[in-house]
């Protein structure tokens, strides 16, 4: 079994925590876990989100997920951290809660044996050792991968005044807290160092300094702050297992992940960007989970992956959502080639003008692990020149064409994102940008690319812009050395006024290669395909841009055989803009599906044109399709009551009170209609 390492931040006392709060909230058992169980394990946001779930449901998916993220050895039948962290609570249960007020998990002794685990080696100096109060003396070799020195020492001492073992700091201590209180007020430092070194040299050396070789002289009155730094990172440790990403995607989709969704968060990279082709703007992007499980079915190699998207604009209004399926499938013999490599998911989607915030979740659907990213985008204005932002490749080849749309394929080029921007001293530095919206005049201005490290710049380049729109640029890395570099890429007047500029980092290793991901792209019909219009025009019509609406599907619109989404969204944007006629005239050929959206458009467009009995026919229908709906209900009532047939409006309005009687405008119009009635 690995050993593990468990933590918080150097400690005075417990966490701070709303106690009363989680009092009043949480059930004995969540108390308990949260406050006891995991209380030097848990992260503060992972805290806060816990505190902030409404159901036992949420909290028991919760639990899992937090024992996952920390699973050495995922897949397998058990979870090594978790059941470790347990023996040790059991363990300082039965030594360290004896006879004490504390239980064993609150003393200072117990906190690091949770933390660390057993020391590889335990020296115990009692009382009756001279004149030193009771002592031990704990030896770890410490982990160099946590920022652990190899060797270190923890001391604990018996406070006199109390009985309890405390943790020793040799600053805020030093040796006289090692000798008995009668000695503590005539010793110095340094006459309590050598009462110790009395007992155990060993001792002495380590109540100077915990990590040997940094004590130096015994003889000054202070303690380097070397001790103190390693038992802050001691109790840090945890920190540093996860990260805060998983606990704030759990927040985001709780909904989802308590119920079919997956529990085990993956962290990705990833890398997107909009590429304009023929004036219309597609984002491409790209999404590396740190780990995909894979299962085996007969011959092939699969993983059944589901990507949900949702795009909303600055409005906060949810202008695009798809659930979208990626199958990956792959023979034995491709796989033993790839298989010690990460997967790279590509995916398209066209995307109207604008500022959005993209939400996207990959989920593999056998094992039950997710990735979740949200990202802001700009996709470019029409008709205003703007560059893009640069993309870092570590390869590119030129393709044959084909009429498909595939991630990062541009105009023969498919290119090879590099998600993080790190590259080896033998790649070649492979660079893509474009300019969105070229005009006439700016084939004239100069395009400048420069790469810099710590303000000086090794590589500048200067060109005319020319007709071209798209740049791919390839500089070899060989005389570079390790370290962070900027990357600017500006256009300039023939003036030298830079008018638009980008820029980015990248790092250089020192490695000789670097392993990259194999890809896997959802591939989609080519961009005149009526899939790709009509997204954009389900966009528009989310951001309340009709026109744009009816400018990007009008023409696919066929009256003698009209396409069902196509048909409906049209419609739906002539609505919005008050031409009922129209949507009659787009809808009609479709009654015949009898689906409650036709029929439900139809009923409010003749509402609108004040043909109510056409109204009600087309509600009623509504209604026989999609059953009880109380805004459908209310519709029948209110054009029943436009045609003056105030019995039936009535029947129709009661019905829709029985549903739902805390519909205040309704229930006055019955009241009102009841009286009526009744005066008849």
């Amino acid at each position: 079994m690995r050993k593990i390492s468990l933590g918080m931040i150097f400690f005075l006392g417990l966490p701070a925590f709303a106690a009363s709060q989680i009092e009043k909230e949480l059930l004995p058992r969540w108390k308990q876990w949260l406050e006891e169980e995991v209380v030097y394990n848990i992260r503060d946001k992972e805290r806060d989100v816990f505190l902030s779930l409404k159901s036992e449901r949420e909290r028991e998916a919760f639990e899992k997920a937090f024992w996952l993220q920390r699973d050495p050895t995922f897949g397998t039948a058990h979870n090594e951290y978790r059941d470790e962290h347990y023996q040790r609570l059991g363990y300082v249960e039965r030594v360290y809660g004896k006879g004490t007020v504390k239980p064993g998990w609150n003393s200072d002794r117990g906190r690091i044996y949770i933390i660390l685990g057993e020391p590889v080696n335990r020296q115990r100096f009692y009382e009756t050792s001279q004149n030193l109060v009771s002592s031990e003396l704990w030896q770890y070799q410490g982990d160099a991968s946590s920022g652990l020195p190899p060797f270190f020492y923890v001391i604990f001492y018996q406070d006199e005044s109390t009985g309890e073992y405390k943790l020793y700091s040799p600053s805020f201590d030093g040796p006289q807290k090692l000798v008995r209180d009668t000695y503590q007020e005539k010793l110095d430092r340094y006459g309590a160092y050598l009462l110790v070194k009395n007992v155990s040299a060993e001792l002495a050396e380590a109540s100077l300094g915990l990590i040997p070789g940094t004590i130096g002289d015994p003889t000054i009155q202070t303690s380097d702050l070397a001790s103190d730094i390693l038992l802050s990172k001691i109790q840090q440790l945890p920190q540093k297992k996860v990260e805060n990403e998983w606990a704030e995607a759990f927040a985001r989709l709780k909904e989802n992940v308590t119920t079919e969704y997956s529990l085990d968060y993956v962290k990705s990279n990833d890398v997107f960007f909009i590429h304009q082709e023929n004036k219309k703007n597609y984002l491409h992007l790209i999404i590396e989970p740190n780990r995909l499980s894979l299962e085996q079915d007969a011959n092939k190699i699969r993983a059944p992956l589901k990507l949900n998207i949702k795009i909303s604009d600055s409005r906060q209004n949810a202008i695009h959502q798809e659930e979208k399926d990626i199958q990956i499938e792959i023979n034995e013999e491709d796989y033993r080639k790839i298989e010690r490599r990460i997967v790279a998911v590509g995916d398209v989607i066209p995307l109207i003008e604008g500022d959005f915030t993209i939400n996207f979740l990959l989920r593999n659907m056998s094992s039950k692990e997710f990735s979740s990213l949200e990202r802001k985008v700009s996709s470019p204005l029409a008709g205003i020149v703007s560059l893009s932002p640069i993309l870092l490749l570590y390869n590119e080849k030129k393709v044959a064409q084909t009429p498909e749309t595939v991630p990062f394929i541009f105009n023969g080029d498919k290119l090879f994102p590099n998600t993080q921007k790190n590259f080896a001293i033998t790649d070649d530095l492979i660079v893509f940008f474009e300019i969105y919206n070229p005009s006439i005049e700016l084939e004239r201005h100069s395009l400048q690319i420069t790469i810099a490290q710590d303000g000086k710049i090794l590589n500048n380049d200067r060109e005319l812009i020319g007709d071209r729109r798209c740049f791919l640029k390839r500089y070899p890395l060989k005389e570079y050395k390790p370290g962070f570099y900027k990357i600017t890429v500006s256009v300039s007047d023939d003036k030298g006024m830079v008018g638009l500029e980008e820029k980015s980092e990248f790092s250089v290793s020192p490695v000789a290669r670097i392993p990259r991901p194999w890809n896997f792209n959802k591939v989609y019909p080519s961009q005149d395909h009526p899939y790709f219009y009509l997204i954009r025009a389900y966009q528009y019509l989310g951001a309340g841009k009709y026109d744009q609406v009816i400018q990007e599907i009008e023409n696919l619109y066929n009256e003698k055989n009209p396409h069902r989404e196509i048909a409906i969204v049209l419609a739906k944007a002539y609505f919005k803009k008050y031409h009922y006629s129209r949507v009659v005239k787009i809808l009609s050929p479709l009654i015949v599906l009898k689906e409650p959206e036709i029929l439900e458009l139809l009923g409010m467009s003749y509402f609108q044109l004040q043909d109510y009995q056409r109204a009600i026919d087309y509600f009623e229908q509504t209604l026989a399709e999609k059953g009880e709906d109380i805004e459908i209900i209310n519709s029948v009532g209110l054009s029943y009551l436009k045609a003056n047939d105030k019995k039936k409006a009535l029947g129709y309005l009661e019905r829709s009170l029985k549903l739902d009687p805390n519909q205040s405008q309704i229930r006055e119009i019955a009241e009102k209609l009841k009286r009526d009635i009744g005066d008849m």
